[in-house]
C-alpha cells in the first residue's frame, strides 16, 4: 500500500497531525487549510482506487480462458470484477459497479479528466456526474474533444472542480455536450421527457410525498408561482417557507383557496385572488442566449435557476405562447474613450474611482479634491504602478451601467450580465439562482457621493442570496472582493472570519466572450488585475474613535485586507518559475480558446 501511495505522489501518513501535536493549538485557518488537505488527497485516493479497479479488471480478462464468450454469459467479466471489488471494499453491488464503471470510463472515454483527480482538482462524485453527461457521445472524436476541453476547464477553474457543486459539474459537462455532439443532447434530453412521471411515496407519522418530473422550465414556472401564492402571507403567519409551498401546492391541485394561520383579527395578508393575479403577471424565467442560437445555431443558452441548455431547447422555449423575446447589445454599455491615449498624471478622479475620507456632505465632494494616498482608493490601480505596456487605454470602455436618474441601480443590461455571468449566489457553495439575489455592490455604493464610492457596475456587482448578504452586512471579518485579470476574466474571492480564503472564477463568462476583451471605466490600463472589495458593514451611528465613524473605520480595515490579499497574489507570481510561467500562459491561451473558439490555438 505504501508503494502504490507513493507512486500516486501521496505521502504515506496522508497529512495526519504529528505524534502529540493538539489539534486545539491550531487557528481556524489553520484548521482549514488542513480540511481542504484532507479533500485533495482524498481525490488522489480516488484516482488509486480507479487505478486498482483497472487493474483487477485486467486481470481478471488476462485470466479468463475465453474473453468473448465470458462478455456474452450472464456472469461477465465486469460482473466478476464487481464482486471481487464489493467483498474488498465492504460495499453494495451497486457501488461496486459504479466504481468499476466509472473507471473503465477514465481509461478509455475521459483520460485527461481521469488525470486531474491525481492533481486533486476533482472528486469520484464529480468525475461520475461528467461520465453520466457525457455517456451517450459515441464519436470517439468528439468525446476525446470534450474530454480536452473539460480538462482545461477543471484546471483553469479557482480551485478546480471540487470548488464547483455537483450540479454546477453536470452543467458544465452537459454544455459541451450539447455544443458539440447536438444529437447527443437531444437523444437524452427526448429519453428524458418521455420518462416525465407523477408518483406518491409513503413515508412515516401519517406523510406522503407527490413528486413530480416535467421539464425546467415548466417546473422554474411552478415553482415561482408557489413563492408568488405565498408571498401574501401575513407576518403572523407560523409556517416555514417549505412548510407554506407544501400547502400552496396541495390548495392549487386542490383547487382550494390558500389561507394565512395567523389567526388574528387583524391579518394582513394579501391572498385575494386579484392579488395573487397581479403577482402572478410578475413571475419572469430567464433565459440569456446567443441571437445565433435562435438563429439556429448549436451554442448553449442558460436557464436561470436550472443552468446551460443546448441549442434546440433554447428554440423550443422562445416558440413558447408566452415567451418575450428582448435583444441586447454590450455596445449599449460602451462610450468611446475620450483619453484613448496614453495614460499621465492627469487621470480624472472619477473615472478611477479612487478613495479618500468619506464626506460629511454632497457639498463636500469635488472631482478636483486633491488626489488621496494609493491605500485609499476602493478599486483601480495607480497609474505607477500598472505593468510595463499596459500604458494604451482601449477605444471604447463600459461606461452606461447605472440608471441616469438613480446612480445606486444598475440598467438593465447590467444586471442581466451580472446575474447570468455568477449563475446564483456567488458564495462559493450556495446554489440560490442568481434571479433570486440582491445585486450587491463590492465596494459600498456612497449615498452621499457616488463618485467616491463602489461604483454601480458589472467589474463591482455580485449576487448574493439574502442569507449571505446579510451575513456579509453582519458578520465581523466577512470579506469579499471581485477583480478582473489580465485576459479579461472575472474572479471572485470570499474571506471568513477564521482567515480562510477561497477564489472562484465566474462560471459564465461563456455565455458573453465577448466581455473579456472589453475594460470598463474603473480600470485603468488594459491588462492590469483590477480588485473591489468590501467586507462587512456596521451601522451608520457617529460614534468617533481618531476622528473615523465606526463604518468609516471598517473601511479602511477592509482596504487593509484588500490590499494585502492583493500584495498576496502579486507575490505568489513573483515567485513563480519560468517554467510555471510558461505552463500558466499556456493555460490562459486554452482558456481563452475555450471562450472563443475563433481565437488561434494555443498549441
Amino acid at each position: 500500500m505504501a508503494k502504490a501511495t507513493a507512486a500516486a505522489g501521496i505521502g504515506a501518513d496522508f497529512g495526519l497531525p504529528a505524534a502529540g501535536e493538539e489539534l486545539k493549538k491550531l487557528s481556524t485557518a489553520e484548521l482549514g487549510t488542513a480540511i481542504g488537505g484532507t479533500s485533495l488527497r482524498r481525490c488522489q485516493l480516488e484516482w488509486l482506487q480507479f487505478q486498482y479497479a483497472m487493474s483487477m479488471f485486467d486481470r481478471l480478462l488476462a485470466q479468463s480462458p475465453n474473453p468473448v464468450a465470458t462478455q456474452h454469459s450472464l456472469l461477465d467479466l465486469e460482473v466478476q470484477t464487481a464482486l471481487e471489488l464489493q467483498l474488498s471494499m465492504r460495499t453494495t453491488n451497486y457501488a461496486a459497479h459504479r466504481l468499476l464503471s466509472d473507471a473503465l470510463c477514465a481509461r478509455d472515454r475521459l483520460p485527461k479528466v481521469y488525470d486531474t483527480m491525481r492533481s486533486g482538482l476533482i472528486d469520484h462524485d464529480r468525475f461520475h456526474k461528467i461520465a453520466m453527461a457525457t455517456a451517450l457521445v459515441f464519436d470517439e472524436k468528439i468525446i476525446a474533444e470534450i474530454d480536452r476541453l473539460l480538462a482545461i476547464e477543471i484546471r483553469g477553474a479557482g480551485g478546480g472542480l471540487t470548488s464547483l457543486s455537483l450540479t454546477k459539474t453536470t452543467a458544465l459537462a452537459r454544455r459541451y455536450v450539447a455544443v458539440h455532439d447536438p444529437d447527443a443532447e437531444r437523444r437524452e434530453r427526448e429519453g428524458a421527457k418521455s420518462g416525465r412521471s407523477a408518483s406518491m411515496s409513503t413515508l412515516e407519522a401519517g406523510m406522503a410525498q407527490l413528486s413530480v418530473t416535467a421539464t425546467a422550465e415548466d417546473v422554474r414556472l411552478v415553482w415561482q408561482m408557489l413563492d408568488a401564492v405565498i408571498a401574501g402571507r401575513c407576518d403572523d403567519d407560523p409556517r416555514t417557507k417549505a412548510q407554506a409551498r407544501s400547502d400552496a401546492a396541495i390548495a392549487l391541485l386542490q383547487r382550494k383557496p390558500f389561507t394565512c394561520l395567523c389567526e388574528s383579527d387583524g391579518c394582513t395578508a394579501q391572498i385575494a385572488e386579484p392579488q395573487l393575479d397581479a403577482r402572478a403577471a410578475r413571475i419572469v424565467v430567464h433565459v440569456l442566449c446567443d441571437a445565433a442560437t435562435l438563429a439556429g445555431g448549436d451554442e448553449c443558452g442558460y436557464l436561470d435557476g436550472y443552468g446551460p441548455i443546448s441549442g434546440d431547447h433554447v428554440r423550443q422555449i422562445a416558440e413558447r405562447d408566452n415567451a418575450v423575446i428582448h435583444e441586447h447589445r454590450l455596445d449599449d454599455l460602451l462610450e468611446p474613450d475620450p483619453a484613448a491615449a496614453q495614460i499621465g498624471d492627469d487621470l480624472d478622479e472619477a473615472a478611477v474611482h479612487r478613495k479618500g475620507p468619506r464626506p460629511d456632505s454632497p457639498d463636500e465632494c469635488r472631482a478636483d479634491d486633491a488626489h488621496p494616498h494609493s491605500e485609499n482608493r476602493e478599486n483601480g490601480t495607480a497609474a505607477s504602478e500598472s505593468e510595463p505596456g499596459s500604458a494604451l487605454k482601449p477605444r471604447f470602455l463600459i461606461a452606461r451601467t447605472a440608471l441616469p436618474s438613480d446612480p445606486y441601480r444598475p440598467n438593465l443590461l447590467v444586471d442581466l450580465l451580472a446575474r447570468f455571468l455568477w449563475g446564483t449566489c456567488s458564495i462559493p457553495g450556495c446554489e440560490r439562482a442568481a434571479f433570486a439575489c440582491d445585486l450587491d455592490h463590492v465596494a459600498e455604493f456612497d449615498n452621499i457621493c457616488p463618485d467616491r464610492g463602489g461604483p454601480t457596475c458589472i467589474c463591482n456587482l455580485l449576487p448574493k442570496c439574502r442569507f449571505h448578504h446579510l451575513m456579509k452586512t453582519n458578520l465581523e471579518g466577512f470579506v469579499d472582493e471581485l477583480w478582473i485579470d489580465a485576459d479579461g476574466r472575472y474572479h471572485s474571492a470570499v474571506t471568513t472570519p477564521g482567515g480562510q480564503t477561497v477564489e472562484a472564477l465566474a462560471p459564465n463568462q461563456w455565455l458573453m466572450p465577448r466581455l473579456a476583451q472589453l475594460r470598463c471605466r474603473h480600470q485603468l490600463a488594459e491588462g492590469s488585475a483590477i480588485g473591489t472589495t468590501t467586507g462587512s458593514v456596521a451601522d451608520d451611528s457617529v460614534q468617533r474613535a481618531g476622528g473615523l465613524t465606526r463604518t468609516e473605520a471598517k473601511h479602511a480595515r477592509r482596504r487593509a485586507e484588500r490590499n494585502a490579499n492583493r500584495d498576496r497574489r502579486l507575490a505568489e507570481e513573483a515567485k513563480l518559475t519560468k517554467k510555471q510561467v510558461d505552463a500558466r500562459e499556456a493555460g490562459r491561451a486554452a482558456m481563452r480558446l475555450v471562450l472563443d473558439p475563433e481565437s488561434e490555438p494555443p498549441f
